[in-house]
């Protein structure tokens, strides 16, 4: 586990951002990076970012699905982690796709390390 002592963009004591963060993703097609097969998922315990498991992108979006809230996090170079995007679950031309970008059609996540 990940002791967070401060909001790094706010700069207090967090609390709990959501359900679950993901730090990393693994695209199917590395070349044309559309569609994600693989995402790093941690719990978020409020003061504390659990370790973080290998999760389908259908994992990701059945507990969505359940209620369950989804934030990206960023690793800054001091080893902080950064609260990023919020992630959407979002229906387009018959498709569920995640994202933290509602201009995008395709599976992406802005600034996160690939797996």
């Amino acid at each position: 586990m990940f002791k967070v002592d401060y909001n790094i963009q706010a700069g207090f004591k967090i609390t709990k951002w959501a359900d679950f963060l993901i730090s990393a993703i693994r695209y199917e097609n590395e070349v044309i990076k559309n569609s994600i097969a693989y995402l790093k998922v941690h719990h978020d315990m409020g003061t504390e970012i659990g370790a973080g498991y290998t999760w389908t992108k259908e994992e990701v979006i059945n507990a969505m699905y359940d209620g369950k809230t989804f934030y990206t996090i960023i690793k800054e170079k001091t080893g902080e982690w950064k609260k990023g995007s919020i992630v959407a679950l979002i229906t387009k031309n018959g498709k569920s796709i995640i994202t933290d970008s509602d201009s995008s059609e395709l599976d992406y996540f802005i600034n996160l390390q690939e797996l």
